[in-house]
């Protein structure tokens, strides 16, 4: 089968989210035998590169739809994996753009119910940037809330009602979508729930173990609304003191780094060390602990990722997938949101028994080949045939 995947944003297989995760679907589906061509929606000039010899297509899909219809043609294309799943711009490019014959499959990378689980910060981010927090209260919300859902409900029943498939990163966010939209119940059938596909790092993980270090990870996008980095910084203050031997690592950047800088200056938290934006196994290999606080995820790869060097994760139980990703006790730990003391208390624990830690180490390890390439393609199968 000859395959496109579609990407608003530029490709970059070294990024977080859509690009990443498209990169190793773009692998996987090579690697089982399928034609795969990365089609990347640009502002600029037209040009074409390539990655692991799969040819990357960077259009400028407002002046050269011809351009775009042509590679279709030419690579004889019969399915479009569409990444920007919530877009009704690309769906719309996409549908009035392609042959009849060929399939479009939208990607939902974020969990369907983000904004309106947390649309109070949302909105008072958004006034508060512009100077407008006067306007940030309960009418304005509940009228900006009640916009969100008709819009979600009407584009998205277009959305789903003209492509042949919409996946999504859980099973579990069918439900949020629901909630939402109850009428896109009558799709249920074209509606799916496929994780993140991960391939398990060749490491001799009972040596990775034993030479851990004391440190507690976070990596990510240093940024307040998502990622809630003032409570991880609330986190480490708390730990600081009661052990001396530990360290903090933050890998990431983003608009709360100063803030999280100053939160350590005015704390006195001398053992944070900031790294930047890097490729983070070296990190995850020499950490114990991985911590993340975030209100909302789409998925949440870094969890995976820690998991497959044995670091352990820590996190709120604050969106539909995490349970999909950690066992709780098993191997890693899920606390109530947003419970600071109970986040504390199970890092101390953790700590303190060395014989615990190391086991669910080795349980997060062995957790994540349920994420395996040939695991995540018999599931895409699964979709390909419902097509036909």
């Amino acid at each position: 089968m000859n395959i496109v995947l579609f990407l608003e944003q530029s490709f970059d297989p070294h990024a977080g989210g859509a690009q990443r995760s498209t990169s190793k679907l773009a692998e996987i589906f090579k690697y089982f035998g399928h034609n795969v061509v990365l089609i990347s929606s640009s502002n600029k000039p037209s040009v074409v590169t390539s990655w692991l010899d799969i040819p990357i297509y960077h259009i400028n899909t407002k002046k050269d739809k011809l351009l775009f219809k042509q590679i279709l043609d030419e690579k004889n294309i019969s399915v479009i994996l569409n990444n920007a799943g919530e877009s009704m711009t690309s769906t719309k490019f996409l549908l009035n753009n392609k042959a009849n014959n060929i399939k479009i499959i939208n990607l939902l990378r974020i969990n369907p119910s983000n904004f309106y689980d947390n649309h109070k910060d949302y909105i008072g981010l958004f006034f508060s940037k512009r100077n407008l927090g006067f306007l940030n209260n309960f009418i304005v919300r509940k009228l900006w809330l009640a916009y969100h859902i008709l819009r979600i409900r009407n584009e998205f029943n277009y959305i789903i009602n003209n492509t042949e498939a919409f996946v999504m990163l859980s099973d579990r966010f069918k439900e949020d979508l629901y909630s939402l939209a109850p009428g896109l119940r009558k799709y249920h059938n074209k509606i799916y729930g496929i994780t993140n596909p991960f391939e398990c790092p060749k490491i001799n993980i009972q040596q990775t173990i034993a030479e851990k270090e004391n440190i507690i990870l976070f990596v990510g996008r240093l940024h307040i609304v998502q990622k809630r980095v003032d409570l991880l910084m609330e986190v480490w203050k708390k730990l600081h003191e009661t052990f001396p031997e530990w360290k903090f690592w933050v890998v990431g950047f983003g608009d709360s780094k100063s803030m999280m800088e100053n939160y350590c200056l005015q704390n006195k938290l001398d053992r944070v060390t900031f790294f930047g934006k890097d490729n983070p196994n070296d990190y995850y290999k020499k950490a114990k602990i991985f911590h993340m606080t975030s209100a909302f995820e789409g998925f949440g790869n870094v969890l995976i990722e820690a998991q497959s060097y044995g670091c352990v994760p820590i996190l709120f139980n604050s969106y539909s997938a995490a349970p999909d990703i950690v066992t709780d006790k098993i191997n890693g730990i899920l606390v109530d949101p947003f419970n600071i003391d109970r986040y504390v208390n199970e890092t101390k624990a953790l700590i303190n028994n060395s014989e615990r830690l190391n086991k669910m180490a080795l349980n997060a390890y062995e957790n994540v080949s349920r994420f395996s390439y040939e695991k995540t393609y018999e599931k895409w199968v699964a979709v390909f045939k419902s097509m036909h």
